[in-house]
């Protein structure tokens, strides 16, 4: 059976060119190179994370007892462990059967152990110890803490209160990667330590980062007045933004993209004022009060003296003595008017975040024109709300823009969209192309297969015209083409393999009037080729009993139409 397909193949492979025998090969070595690479890829185990940020002592402890048990594993870096998907919870429980991975804080367990002997400093060492590492464990569930450090002081105590020392503390925190603690955050933490130590207020809780930022100072004070001033700050950055987005807009809209360069700085007076101010108008004078005093004094010349000096003042009056004669008179008069000047008295309290300076900078590209200079600046100054009263600078100055690294930029970007063009262009028409010669290749190997198999197949019929032909040369008439038909199976089931195709009608041999169709070979005939004839007529009727029949109808038709 092996004999004549080895033949076949011999056969096809003499009948290549050069060409087509490399192709082949080159076919058989990728296939006999793809199939194991892609079997030990689909069998390769995925691997997941069982550990990560560990500490460098617990990520060596695990690898060894990894080692030990026989485990895969991965080490992506030195804290982060990964195994087998299929294993990991496997891994972890085996891990912590071992009691792994250890803690860099330690808590309360290390008072599980025996504490017979120890002395009292030691009880308090071992009992701050726990309390900062239980202090550690509960900041380090928080999102957005990586790792966390805590510091506790605790001074002895004084007999006098006036004397004790207070208590504090100091946090040390490393943020998670793209995650940030807010001030609600770090204010809860030291709430947090806090509230856990005896004689700890919030005051003297100090929070810092791993980058030396410091994030609670334990003064509120402090504490607002670094937060009033990131927000001062940052409304200062945003107005200067949004200044330089209006110049800027404005003057790619005139002159073109990447044109001009603006920068804009913004000052702000962030001190609250209040100021009274009181005018007086006099032109509308008005009285508010008048007084009008009136004196008279009439005399007849006569008057009365005595003598002067002691004697007069004494209880018993002196002489009196006569004056001159005349008659005298005496009038005055005196008038007051007080006037009201209109007043006005004016309270303004100015608010915080006024501009106080703004500083603006234009740099453009292509303009050397003076006038058109002098017009460009105008707009800005009016754009940006420029007031030189109030001491704001505006510059704007001309100046040729180096774009080669710009220019060097794009082209190298579209060099590179055209690289990546014709690559899946290539890798498309490729695609195509391959796939075509594949098919051509698969369709020329079928019909040179089929070529050499039909030069090495011999015919299981021969020609009916032929079997007709030596039936009217005397060879037995019908029957004998027949018989010959039979001597040709049997050819073919000893040379090669059977054919199925039925005869055509049109090449059917005709059969004589005296043929009688037995098919049941006579028991007088005991020799090896009719025996042989015989299993051959049987082989032919069971593989191809259609065939058999279309040619016995045929010859009762035409003995029919003969008869």
């Amino acid at each position: 059976m092996l004999a004549p397909l080895q033949q076949q193949l011999s056969t096809f492979w003499q009948k290549q060119t050069n060409p087509q025998r490399i192709t082949m090969l080159a076919l058989g070595l990728s296939i006999l190179i793809l199939v194991p690479v892609l079997l030990v890829w689909a069998n390769r185990p995925t691997y997941a994370v069982a550990y990560s940020a560990l500490s460098e002592e617990d990520a060596a402890t695990i690898v060894e007892q990894m080692d030990l048990a026989g485990v895969d594993y991965q080490l992506k870096n030195s804290g982060t462990i990964l195994v087998p998907s299929d294993q990991v919870y496997e891994v972890r429980l085996q891990m912590a059967r071992e009691g792994l991975p250890k803690s860099s804080a330690v808590g309360y367990e290390l008072f599980n152990g025996n504490s017979l002997g120890m002395t009292e400093f030691t009880q308090k060492v071992n009992y701050q110890r726990a309390l900062e590492g239980e202090l550690e464990r509960t900041i380090s569930s928080l999102d957005a803490v990586e790792t966390v450090r805590v510091h506790v002081v605790q001074p002895e105590k004084s007999l006098l209160s006036n004397d004790q020392a207070l208590t504090t503390a100091s946090i040390t925190i490393q943020e998670k990667s793209g995650k940030t603690l807010t001030s609600s955050n770090v204010k809860a933490v030291a709430n947090l330590v806090a509230s856990s130590v005896e004689g700890l207020s919030p005051e003297n809780v100090v929070v810092i980062d791993t980058e030396g930022r410091m994030l609670s100072t334990g003064t509120d004070s402090l504490e607002n007045m670094t937060s009033q001033s990131d927000s001062h700050r940052a409304i200062e950055l945003a107005a200067a933004a949004e200044i330089k987005r209006k110049v800027e807009n404005m003057l790619s809209e005139v002159l073109g993209p990447d044109k001009a360069a603006v920068q804009a700085s913004v000052v702000m007076s962030w001190n609250q004022k209040e100021i009274t101010s009181n005018t007086f108008d006099p032109t509308p004078a008005a009285i508010r009060s008048s007084q009008i005093i009136t004196e008279n004094y009439t005399s007849d010349g006569t008057t009365v003296g005595g003598v002067p000096g002691a004697e007069s003042n004494l209880p018993v009056p002196g002489e009196l003595v006569g004056g001159g004669e005349g008659a005298t008179s005496y009038e005055k008069k005196e008038e007051t008017l007080n006037y009201e000047i209109t007043q006005v008295q004016e309270k303004e309290v100015v608010a915080p975040g006024q501009i106080q300076k703004i500083t603006l900078s234009v740099m453009l590209d292509g303009i050397t024109d003076q006038s058109q200079l002098d017009a460009i600046e105008s707009v800005v100054a009016a754009a940006a709300g420029i007031d030189e009263a109030r001491g704001d600078m505006l510059v704007v100055a001309p100046m040729a823009f180096d774009r080669t690294f710009i220019e060097e930029q794009e082209a190298v970007n579209t060099q590179q969209e055209q690289m990546d063009l014709y690559l899946r262009i290539g890798m498309i028409v490729g695609a195509v192309l391959l796939l075509f010669l594949m098919i051509g290749f698969i369709s020329r190997l079928i019909r040179n297969v089929r070529m050499a198999s039909g030069e090495q197949w011999k015919p299981i019929l021969k020609p009916v015209g032929e079997m007709a032909l030596e039936g009217a040369n005397g060879m037995g008439g019908g029957f004998s083409g027949f018989s010959q038909m039979e001597a040709a199976y049997n050819s073919a089931a000893n040379h090669g393999p059977r054919v199925s195709q039925p005869p055509r009608m049109e090449d059917l041999p005709m059969p004589d009037e005296e043929v009688t169709l037995n098919l049941t070979p006579q028991k007088s005939r005991t020799r090896p080729e009719d025996d042989q004839r015989q299993k051959a007529i049987s082989l032919l009727t069971e593989e191809n009993p259609a065939a058999v029949a279309e040619i016995i109808q045929l010859w009762l038709s035409e003995d029919e139409r003969n008869g």
